[in-house]
Parts: structure tokens; C-alpha cells; sequence
């Protein structure tokens, strides 16, 4: 039966058992001819068992402060409603300014990086039956954490997303890491891709006919929340003698539009619209989730705390029954 130690440094204090054993004996009676009294086992025996007593009652209540609990082998099927999530999260250098494109560095609350980490990390708590995977990216991208119901994995990774980013946008190998969590995924529930970016980059033809006919293949919808600052372009309105080069921005949502599967951008250009792009997306996309979860172990700790006590009952025992005088 696999056993978890939940304070495994504990264990250091098992080399203590020892110590009965190197003790000396303390205020021993001393008289001038001990050969001429009798040989005494029994007294003998009860030593040995008051030391052995001690280095038990010691090595018992290391191992108990170790918190000890088995591992259950034994999965338990539940059904949710929800989704499988992808978040993919822009991680470059624009990021770290505000929406009116002033740059803040990357501690400053008012970033996009920091809005994107809070209001994604409420995202993740609202949707507990949902299993969330995070990829982030900015020249290339960077696999975080699988698909996973772990709400306390979740918020720490979110949480450093509010770190500063580096690097320029490119969102054609995020989105080829984010589709490989749905690669081998044949369940029945619904899949979806959150992306979060305030920019693009220009996408070359085998790029886009791989991510298209991968998105095809599996069938996941794709948002995309736009974080637009005053001098990035629309993605309805095609700007004058715009180009892959200039308005990378437009043509990508030309692109995932022409996928021929579910997808939906949303321009904000502000927190609220950003808090509202979010809530939109919360409510999409709920459907039977199935997964299992291991069934909880049994804690442990009492069946080396009781013992423990008794073996140093006893040895206080023989304490106190020992004769000093």
C-alpha cells in the first residue's frame, strides 16, 4: 500500500531513537563489594525493555509527525458540466502596457499582463467542473500546466502571468502547442481554446493550412479576446492599403473565421470589455464532462500515535518504579 509523508523532514528525527541506548544510567547505586549480591535477569530484562520502550516511543512519534496517510489506488467516476479549456495567454512585450498603449513595466497593476492574470484567475474559480490547461507565448511558446481540475496549480500559474513579458507576438505556434491537448481527445465534451492577445503576427501558408485542418479534426472553438490599444487595428474594419506586414491583426481573424469551426473574437478596448468578453465566454460551451478522481486516502498518523504514547508510558513506568536510594 503506497504511502504519502505530508512533513517528510520529520524523519530526521528518528536517529533520536538512539539515545536510550547511548544513555548512561544516572545516579547508580554504588557499594563496595558488588560481586557478592546475586545476579538479577529479571532486572536485567526490565532494563532492556525500559530502553527499548524509549527508542519506540521516539521512532513512532517521528514517523507520526510525518502526517502519514495511504494512497488510494481505487478511482471514483464523476460527471460534470463543463468544458476542456485551453487558456493561451500573450506573453510578449506589448503586454506590459495599458490600453492606451503607455508602457508600465512588468509590476504595474494596470498592465494587460496583470488584468489578463486576475480576471483569467477568476475565470478558472468560477468553473470548478471544467478542466483548464495553461500555454503561454510570445516568439515561442511555453507549455505551463495539462489539462488539469487542480484549482491551487491553476492560481499559481496564473498568478505569474502578471510577471513582465518579452518578446514579439506569435500566436501560429501557441495556437499549434494548444491544439496538442486535444490531440488524442475523443470524449464527448466540449472543447475550446481561450485565447488572449493584443496583437498577431503574420502566418505563412503551411502554417495556416496545418492549424486549419487541425482545428477541423477536432472540432474546437476558438475565442479570441483582443485586447486593442489605441494604435492597433480593428478586426471588423480593414484598414487602408492593409497587408499581412501592417494589419496582421485583421487578417488572422479573417483566417480563423474562414476555419469552418466555432469561433468568436471580441475587441476590447478596456477592462470592462475585457470583464465582459469573459463572462461570454463562461457561458458557452456547457456540456457532461466525465472524469475520474482518486478516492481519498485513510490518515494514518493514529496508528503510530497511539503506540508511541504507550511505549512511553511504559518507559516512564519503569522510572518511576526505579530505585534511587
Amino acid at each position: 500500500m503506497p504511502v504519502y509523508l505530508h512533513h517528510p523532514w520529520f524523519l530526521l528525527l528518528l536517529p533520536l531513537a538512539a539515545l536510550p541506548y547511548l544513555r548512561k544510567r544516572q545516579g547508580a547505586l554504588r557499594f563496595p563489594g558488588m560481586d557478592f549480591f546475586p545476579a538479577d535477569p529479571f532486572s536485567e530484562q526490565l532494563a532492556r525493555l525500559r530502553r527499548a520502550s524509549a527508542a519506540l516511543g521516539i521512532g513512532l512519534l517521528g514517523i507520526a509527525l510525518t502526517a502519514p496517510e495511504s494512497v488510494s489506488q481505487q478511482w471514483i467516476a464523476r460527471v460534470g458540466q463543463g468544458a476542456h479549456v485551453v487558456l493561451l495567454v500573450d506573453r510578449s512585450s506589448s503586454m506590459n502596457e495599458n490600453f492606451s498603449g503607455s508602457y508600465l513595466g512588468g509590476a504595474a497593476k494596470e498592465s494587460k499582463s496583470a488584468l489578463t492574470a486576475q480576471l483569467l484567475s477568476d475565470f478558472v474559480a468560477q468553473r470548478p467542473d471544467d478542466a483548464f490547461a495553461l500555454v503561454i507565448f510570445s516568439a515561442a511558446p511555453v507549455f505551463v500546466l495539462p489539462l488539469t481540475q487542480d484549482q491551487v496549480a491553476l492560481q499559481a500559474a496564473l498568478k505569474s502571468l502578471a510577471s513582465r513579458g518579452h518578446g514579439i507576438t506569435n500566436i501560429a505556434t501557441g495556437l499549434e502547442m494548444a491544439l496538442d491537448h486535444f490531440r488524442h481527445n475523443t470524449g464527448d465534451e466540449s472543447r475550446m481554446i481561450v485565447l488572449v492577445s493584443d496583437g498577431a503576427a503574420r502566418m505563412d501558408a503551411e502554417a495556416r493550412d496545418l492549424i486549419r485542418q487541425r482545428f477541423q479534426d477536432t472540432q474546437v472553438a476558438l475565442y479570441w479576446i483582443y485586447m486593442r490599444s489605441p494604435r492597433s487595428g480593428s478586426l471588423a474594419k480593414a484598414p487602408a492599403n492593409a497587408n499581412e506586414t501592417s494589419s496582421p491583426e485583421y487578417f488572422l481573424h479573417q483566417f480563423f473565421q474562414s476555419m469552418g469551426t466555432p469561433y468568436q473574437a471580441f475587441e476590447a478596448e478596456n477592462l470592462e470589455a475585457v470583464q465582459q468578453a469573459i463572462a461570454t465566454v463562461g457561458q458557452r460551451n456547457h456540456r457532461p464532462v466525465h472524469y475520474k478522481i482518486r478516492a481519498p486516502g485513510h490518515d494514518l498518523t493514529r496508528w503510530f500515535l497511539a503506540p508511541a504514547w504507550c511505549f512511553l508510558f511504559v518507559y516512564t513506568a519503569f522510572a518511576a518504579l526505579e530505585f534511587r536510594r
